[in-house]
């Protein structure tokens, strides 16, 4: 690692006698390595790759990224007719929003990249003879809405059974040379689908959005909500595949859906003030603030629906090491539709020295299971699972005590609960004076010394110490220097005693 240094809270490093900030030097190493992990493959003469394999895994990919936050009466999946089912008759289906014909793919900014190859939605229909009407509904800025196009879409629906409605976030809205001040969608989206529901209740919205959107406000026109963020190069395969069917949904919120911007805790801090900004809400953050003080969001972290039907039972833990353990459970599909599970762990910390989340997901694993299949899956988690990083002693730290492992399938639908007793990592800090009577007592060499100073007490010794629960709540956070407070002489010689008799174990 090159050395580095801290001016007005930008990291730098110096690399071959040149100042850079540290984020660049990391973006650097990261293209250098992935140079030399791509050394033998470009070594080989007339080397070439396979543009239609790599296609394939960006398809799969784009499928398990898709996320169902809604399915009215199972609107979806839609019956593409003799294509998908040749005795269905098939559904007459509207295709409207220009991202269905202009996919956003990827991120803006220095995310851009050039595909192999780029399918829209509107391509693989083509591709596999699924008849729809296309009406744009709008154009993919910030401009004010086209009363043209919006009449167009209008009339398209009008004709349909049901209406597949791609809307979401245009490039200009979000990237990483700005911040957003907001989470809604552009207006005249939101205008477009409340016409389009006026004129077709058969309303299922694809979304194609970078970050999060709100979707409460707009959500009662459709009874289907899809949230495929953005898909890469393979998109339109991959959401042809789920819409009518051919796999299921499984992919999983990676955040929070909040009801509204204000509810996150950033806000306090944002957007900052005079040159800086404040990250005030350390370890709370996204779905670790919202479930620890109860706030209400429109979807929870980790949600995510499904063709098929799921059932966790048989959760159990067991300890596998002083501060690690093995998580089981049994997943069925409780459905005739196979499909896939992603079975989520989260530890719960009991009373901790520190402000921690509620809970935390520290493990998952996804399952796939045909109609009526079960199966048992098995999580680990390790030491870092139940550590917090403690500022005290400059490292993780594991307490000990008891965890609550809680598994579920979303941050806020857990099905069950278990316990796992840990021993903690042991470690402590040198007692001084300046300890408190509460870390005296956690402390394995400083237990004994005030179980010492109650024999001096009970024996005459000693000052006796006032044992009700008044005295403790004073004694807990009180260093022991500041015992005379309370006691006089009689605390100032506790004190000196606790100190003499801490340096004779500590040897």
């Amino acid at each position: 690692m090159p050395p580095s240094y801290t001016d007005d809270q930008i990291v730098y490093a110096v690399r071959d006698g040149l100042i850079i900030p540290a984020q660049l030097d990391r973006m650097a190493q990261g293209m250098i390595d992935l140079v030399n992990k791509t050394r033998a493959a470009m070594s080989i003469d007339n080397y070439r790759f396979d543009v239609d394999a790599h296609d394939e895994v960006a398809h799969q990919a784009a499928i398990e990224s898709i996320v169902m936050l809604k399915n009215d009466d199972a609107i979806l999946p839609l019956n593409a007719g003799p294509v998908a089912n040749p005795s269905a008759t098939p559904q007459k289906i509207a295709v409207i929003g220009e991202f269905a014909r202009t996919p956003r793919y990827q991120g803006g900014g220095s995310s851009h990249i050039t595909p192999t190859k780029m399918t829209s939605f509107l391509d693989t229909l083509a591709e596999r003879g699924i008849k729809a009407d296309f009406a744009p509904g709008f154009t993919l800025d910030l401009e004010p809405a086209d009363p043209a196009l919006e009449s167009e879409a209008v009339e398209t629906a009008k004709n349909a059974d049901v209406v597949l409605m791609f809307l979401g976030l245009p490039e200009a809205a979000e990237s990483e040379g700005f911040d957003r001040d907001a989470l809604d969608m552009p207006a005249k989206q939101i205008t477009l689908l409340e016409q389009v529901a006026a004129a077709n209740q058969n309303v299922v919205v694809v979304l194609s959005n970078g970050s999060v959107i709100t979707v409460a406000p707009w959500a009662k026109n459709a009874k289907g909500i899809l949230e495929s963020w953005l898909l890469g190069q393979s998109g339109g395969p991959a959401l042809a595949d789920v819409i009518f069917g051919q796999v299921s949904p499984s992919g999983k919120l990676a955040q929070s859906i909040p009801l509204d911007i204000n509810d996150d805790p950033s806000m306090l801090n944002w957007p900052g003030e005079e040159g800086h900004v404040d990250y005030g809400e350390g370890v709370f953050v996204g779905y670790r603030y919202y479930d620890t003080y109860g706030k209400v969001v429109d979807y929870p972290f980790g949600y995510g629906l499904s063709y098929a039907t799921f059932e966790i039972a048989d959760v159990a833990a067991a300890k596998t090491g002083a501060n690690t353990a093995t998580v089981t459970a049994t997943v069925t599909n409780t459905s005739d539709v196979d499909a896939a599970e992603t079975v989520q762990v989260y530890v719960a910390p009991g009373k901790a020295d520190v402000a921690r989340p509620k809970h935390e997901l520290k493990g998952f694993t996804k399952v796939f299971l045909k109609a009526g299949e079960s199966k048992t899956v098995t999580i680990d988690l390790d030491e870092r699972a139940f550590a917090y990083w403690s500022e005290k002693y400059n490292d993780w730290h594991v307490e000990a005590g008891e965890y609550a492992i809680e598994v579920g399938v979303s941050s806020r639908d857990i099905a069950d609960t278990v316990a796992v007793a840990l021993d903690g990592d042991g470690k402590t800090q040198p007692l001084t004076e300046w300890s408190t009577y509460g870390e005296w007592e956690a402390d394995p060499f400083g237990a004994k010394i005030v179980a010492a100073v109650a024999a001096a007490g009970e024996a005459g010794e000693l000052t006796k110490l006032p044992d009700n629960a008044m005295m403790r709540m004073f004694l807990n956070p009180m260093p022991i220097n500041s015992l005379p407070t309370l006691l006089g002489e009689g605390g100032k010689k506790i004190a000196q005693f606790m100190v003499d008799e801490y340096a004779k174990l500590a040897k």
